[in-house]
């Protein structure tokens, strides 16, 4: 995925979260974030991979300076 820097599950340490799993990626600027979120790929794995067995979802982009 152009832009895509890093991307890893975490299933460790969310101890105190109310979530089973995170998935943390790193993008190169706001526009690849854009485009990571209607690329062809992560589509097909939300899709595919994670909404059917998803029962709800949180999301949070924040900038890192």
């Amino acid at each position: 995925v152009p832009g895509l820097i890093d991307i890893k599950v975490q299933i460790d340490h969310l101890a105190s979260s109310n979530a089973d799993l995170m998935l943390d990626s790193t993008l190169e600027s706001e526009e690849a974030l854009k485009g990571y979120a209607v690329h062809p790929e992560h589509v097909k794995v939300a899709n595919e991979k994670v909404r059917p067995f998803t029962q709800s979802r949180m999301c949070l982009d924040f900038e890192v300076k």
